[in-house]
């Protein structure tokens, strides 16, 4: 790249020499970066990941906007593993937590109108004219008479040897042309034509494919194989025992799934037989237990006594795997100075990045990521110990008398039933009504901690609680004056980790669920109940009232049909939703989302709108029919057929309205889920049928 043009970034970064040629004579201050060549469109690397969600869109909008060029002109590429390109805030490469564009927005600006002044300021001086006669307009820099005009690329050369203007001016939003229009995704072209570059796609010269046999048991241990047959199989190179399981090393796919298909292993089970019952059992008994109290207001337990009637419900949500399209993969190929170059797609390159230097006892200088394109992520493919990118590893050092390229690949099953799973979680409300209001609200949340146990546990354990099992419970912003939440947090061999929209996705069914009760006790409406509650908090009141109004809240539906009603913040952004629903044959009917949501500015409402419709889906699959379940110690799902994300033809007609706002921005990719289960069940509630407290749905409204 940096064999002729200009290269720019900003802030003081490490060791980018490493990763790209850097010409003596360019300007090197590694970060956010872009290259303008000589000759062809700007190319834009993106810190980061593109998982179907649009940041790189985004991104390049924004730094476009200032740029004065458009993301559609530019070429935008997975930047590589580098501290230089390191998340914002959490200090090192990553993606998630719906942060990518209200932590990058003003960087990314910066970079942009950095980059135009500097090529303002080397124009000026090209043709010894005063520069503020000079304005960048379309990707070229023009005298405002018109006599001069000429593009970034032609000036590449005298912009190389310009000092950096680092003193820039921002726009004012009143004078934005690109941030808040519709945008086509600057990735469309390349996912429509086949040729994007996503992990399971890559290949160098001379890869070998290898597979991995797990334990099917959480905690149990390999006891032995027989690899005879396996090692018959045509195209099989090795068969080796790795810390995961048993790695089968050939020639390509095929080969190495019909060399797994007929290894014979013997497993030991762990010391706890898992079944998905008995887990609902003794966390329900968990629920009663005193538990560690995360938030206290007032006196919850004198104001229950002395309420004129009490409520009590149990909400449940299961284990869910985050099944994103493409499977996991990761291709690594070993050096002689002892490093290794990778190619994966990861969510979290930069925990990655060091887990594998750390495996090899390296210096990070001598380990290279490549990203790619992601088929999905949800989470998944940040994994806190790097499991997949690590055990690709261990592969290919088990594997190194190949002297080959190993790509460790992973199946749908491989992916459904190896573990990292959204928690099981319990939650006991109980409810104290008085005059009319609820006087007391006793939350106790009983879930596995994703944060224990790990690097992140610093960050996110505070006195012994994690606070993405509570978040969304104990933040909950309704004015009840005597609150308190609990928490527990049983250790169990099932590895979890978070899962799109994380603790909210469990809180915000159970809180707005009860709620729903609380207002059927008090014979209130529970549209009505949320507005008086959440009065004191005009974001949340904008988008319950926008979300209500577009979908005739009040107005009469179709025989059999329902609405069901909820708003949540999460991840700094604020949803509500009216879902619309039917019971057919016992089974439940979607037939209407209505969306609102409040993420402060937008940068591009297509990417909102996309990404509020595909968590509406998401979050419905898993509302509706999917669920990870344990039987004998086994997961007893397998692949799409009995994990079933919603089809295409029972899809409902989603409805997605922007709340013009000028407050600070917010996340989107998962602030859609939280709110659609209890909107849902509220609604099938509404149609006839019984209260639904535990997800999925499933066969509950047969009767």
């Amino acid at each position: 790249m940096a064999g002729g043009g200009f290269l720019l970034g900003v802030t003081g970064g490490s060791g980018l020499r490493t990763v790209i040629a850097a010409d003596s004579d360019l300007p090197f201050m590694p970060h956010a970066f872009l290259h303008i060549p000589v000759d062809g469109p700007i190319t834009f690397l993106a810190k980061h990941d593109e998982m179907g969600q649009g940041i790189h869109t985004g991104l390049a909008i924004a730094l476009g906007e200032e740029l004065e060029v458009d993301a559609t002109d530019m070429r935008v590429v997975c930047a590589p593993s580098d501290r230089a390109f390191a998340h914002s805030v959490w200090g090192m490469q990553g993606t998630g937590g719906s942060t990518s564009t209200w932590t990058s927005f003003k960087q990314m600006r910066t970079i942009g109108a950095q980059f135009r002044e500097t090529f303002v300021t080397a124009a000026a001086k090209a043709w010894q004219v005063d520069a503020g006669t000079c304005q960048a307009v379309n990707g070229h820099i023009q005298t405002k008479d018109g006599k001069h005009r000429a593009s970034y690329g032609e000036l590449a050369s005298v912009a190389s040897k310009t000092k950096l203007v680092e003193d820039v001016q921002l726009k004012p939003t009143s004078a934005f042309t690109r941030i808040g229009k519709p945008t086509p995704r600057v990735d469309s072209g390349a996912k429509v034509r086949g040729d994007a570059a996503f992990s399971y796609d890559r290949y160098v010269p001379g890869m070998l494919t290898a597979m991995v046999v797990r334990c099917p048991y959480f905690g149990g241990t390999l006891e032995g194989f027989d690899a005879k047959r396996t090692g018959a199989v045509e195209g099989v190179h090795m068969v080796v025992r790795v810390p995961s399981g048993v790695a089968i090393i050939a020639d390509g796919y095929w080969a190495a799934m019909r060399g797994r298909d007929v290894l014979e292993t013997t497993w030991k089970p762990g010391a706890v037989k898992l079944d998905s019952n008995e887990l609902r059992t003794q966390f329900d008994a968990l629920s009663k237990e005193p538990g560690t109290v995360a938030r206290k207001d007032g006196e919850a337990d004198k104001a229950l006594g002395a309420a004129e009637k009490v409520l009590e419900a149990v909400y449940e949500v299961p284990y869910q795997a985050h099944a994103p399209m493409e499977p996991l993969s990761c291709l690594v190929s070993l050096r002689d100075d002892g490093g290794a170059d990778l190619i994966t797609g990861s969510q979290l390159l930069g925990g990655d990045h060091f887990a594998v230097a750390r495996r090899l006892g390296v210096p990070p200088e001598k380990v290279t990521f490549r990203n790619s394109y992601l088929g999905g992520g949800f989470g998944r493919r940040a994994n806190p110990a790097s499991d997949f990118v690590v055990e690709a590893l261990e592969v290919a050092l088990a594997g190194r008398s190949l002297k080959r390229p190993i790509k460790t690949v992973w199946t749908r099953e491989d992916d459904l039933k190896g573990g990292w799973y959204r928690p099981l979680f319990i939650n006991r409300i109980k409810a104290g009504l008085a005059d009319g209001k609820i006087s007391a609200w006793d939350h106790h949340i009983v879930g596995q901690s994703i944060a224990t146990g790990t690097a992140f546990e610093g960050a996110m354990v505070r006195n012994g609680i994690d606070q993405t099992s509570i978040e969304g419970a104990a933040d909950m912003p309704h004015g009840i004056p005597n609150l308190t939440v609990r928490l527990t947090s049983p250790k169990l061999p099932i590895t979890v980790q978070w899962w799109r929209s994380v603790g909210h996705s469990n809180t915000a069914f159970a809180k707005e669920s009860f709620l729903d009760e609380c207002a059927e006790a008090l014979k209130r409406d529970p549209y009505e109940l949320r507005l008086e509650l959440l009065a004191k908090h005009p974001r949340w009141v904008r988008v319950l009232k926008l979300a209500a109004e577009k979908a005739g809240w009040g107005s009469e539906l179709p025989a059999g049909h329902g609405r069901g009603i909820a708003v949540h913040e999460s991840f700094k952004g604020f949803a509500a939703h009216v879902v619309e629903a039917s019971i057919e044959n016992g089974k439940a009917r979607v037939h209407r989302v209505v969306c609102a949501i409040d993420c402060g500015l937008v940068i591009n409402p297509d990417q909102v709108v996309a990404q509020m419709q595909g968590a509406a889906v998401f979050a419905l699959s898993s509302t509706l029919s999917h669920e990870i379940s344990f039987r004998d110690g086994l997961v007893e799902q397998n692949n799409f057929n009995d994990f079933q994300l919603m089809r295409m033809h029972e899809a409902p007609k989603i409805e997605v309205h922007i709340v013009k706002s000028d407050e600070a921005m917010g996340g989107i990719g998962e602030v859609g889920v939280p709110s659609v289960a209890s909107a849902t069940c509220s609604a099938l509630r509404a149609a006839g049928g019984p209260r639904i407290r535990r997800l999925p749905v499933g066969d509950q409204l047969r009767g």
